[in-house]
């Protein structure tokens, strides 16, 4: 009986989890639906080069705590002082990381873009203050999907009232950016709004030094997600230092499908992720065990997945830019192929290697990834590098990770 009750709540955590990703990445696809066709590629590309700039700052900010916060969470969940300490110093360290984020991007944004966008500079900035104070990792790390489900559907639905009625009026690449600004800075409000009303946070002390020891013991994971980054919203922003804006526009979409895509799977990701980690630290074997389940698990929905999209692509392509954009068209095909790719990289690299304490070696790992996708992104000239590099990339940090867990199984076996 137990057992089974178990496995309800299991599966009801998923769909729950499954509804909020779909949530999430509801928004950012109809953003650029509605700033495709209402600003057009060039306009959407520069709104594009902004919010992927905003993104991949983000992964400096977050600072690899929203994996470490889980872990750390997940492992003191009879210890509700150590837990409320956890989120209050890593909000507090967030803030901090973001305030010289923040500045240092500001001014060399100054410098390397037109005046002109200080407008798209200052909702950028906005953005991240969101992100900084965001406390959804906390959510997750408590089990708490139906709250979470709450926010982030409630958010978006009013965020998507807001785009459909702001930007085709105004028709401004400032009105698109403060929008998607907005939902972020909402996002964060209502998040510790609902932890105070329903009591799952309680004050603690801001410690210097333990924000301290935060840094230092996330800094492997952040290495391994900045240089994650790069893979996405980084080399849509590295893309729009060189590219047209046109292609810039194409990447950026294709980008938006794929994570659409993606976010299917992240509730089995996420969910999977704080259940290994809790096996991690009393049963690896166990851990492992559970991995190998959700292996199967990710294949099957990714390539699911990827068929939809890529049949989609042309049609996509028409309704947002009202033509068929070659380009546009050849980056989604590109970006649908690499979604198993990247569940599985997912899977072996972020999920297992971290939750197994292999931060140093997720981190190495996914250097070598970045080194493969700027190797693609620059040598192979023509307009669909980006997508190339994309899975080059994740396919390096599939091979590598696969690697160093059947090493680690080797090594708990003998």
């Amino acid at each position: 009986m137990a057992a089974a009750s178990d496995r309800a709540s299991t599966v009801r955590k998923l769909i729950e989890l499954a509804m909020t990703h779909v949530a999430t990445f509801a928004f950012p696809l109809v953003f650029a639906v509605i700033c495709g066709r209402t600003l057009g590629i060039h306009d959407y590309g520069i709104v594009s080069f902004y919010a992927a700039l905003a993104a991949f700052l983000g992964m400096v900010i977050e600072f690899g705590f929203d994996w470490y916060g889980i872990r750390e969470v997940a492992r003191h969940q009879g210890h509700p002082a150590s837990v409320h300490r956890i989120l209050w110093n890593i909000t507090a360290a967030k803030l901090l990381l973001c305030a010289g984020v923040v500045g240092v991007a500001g001014g060399a944004l100054w410098q390397l873009r037109a005046h002109a966008e200080w407008p798209l500079m200052l909702a950028s900035s906005a953005y991240l203050v969101g992100f900084a104070f965001d406390a959804g990792w906390y959510v997750r790390a408590l089990e708490q999907t139906r709250l979470l489900l709450l926010i982030t559907s409630g958010v978006r639905l009013i965020g998507i009232a807001v785009l459909l009625t702001v930007v085709p009026r105004v028709a401004t690449m400032e009105s698109a950016l403060g929008v998607y600004a907005l939902v972020s800075l909402l996002t964060s409000g209502v998040t510790w709004f609902f932890l105070a009303q329903r009591r799952l946070v309680q004050r603690s002390r801001i410690e210097g030094r333990y924000i301290g020891q935060l840094l230092r013991s996330s800094s492997a994971i952040v290495f391994g997600n900045v240089n994650g980054a790069m893979l996405t919203n980084g080399g849509i922003a590295l893309l729009g230092m060189h590219a047209d804006p046109a292609t810039v526009g194409a990447a950026n979409l294709a980008l938006r499908v794929r994570m659409a895509g993606q976010a299917v799977m992240l509730p089995v990701q996420q969910l999977g992720f704080v259940r290994i980690s809790g096996l991690a630290s009393r049963t690896p074997r166990a851990a492992m065990a559970l991995g190998s389940r959700l292996m199967v698990v990710t294949l099957a929905i990714g390539t699911v997945i990827s068929m939809v999209c890529m049949a989609t692509a042309p049609l996509i392509s028409r309704y947002v830019f009202k033509t068929e954009v070659p380009i546009a068209v050849m980056l989604i095909l590109l970006l649908a192929f690499s979604i198993p790719i990247q569940g599985m990289s997912s899977l072996f690299g972020m999920q297992s290697l971290i939750a197994l304490g292999q931060e140093r070696r997720y981190a190495l790992i996914q250097l070598a990834a970045t080194l493969a996708f700027c190797a693609c992104l620059f040598l192979i000239d023509q307009g669909s590098a980006y997508g190339w590099a994309i899975i080059g990339a994740e396919a390096t940090v599939m091979l590598l990770s696969a690697g160093v867990l059947i090493r680690l199984r080797g090594e708990m076996l003998a």
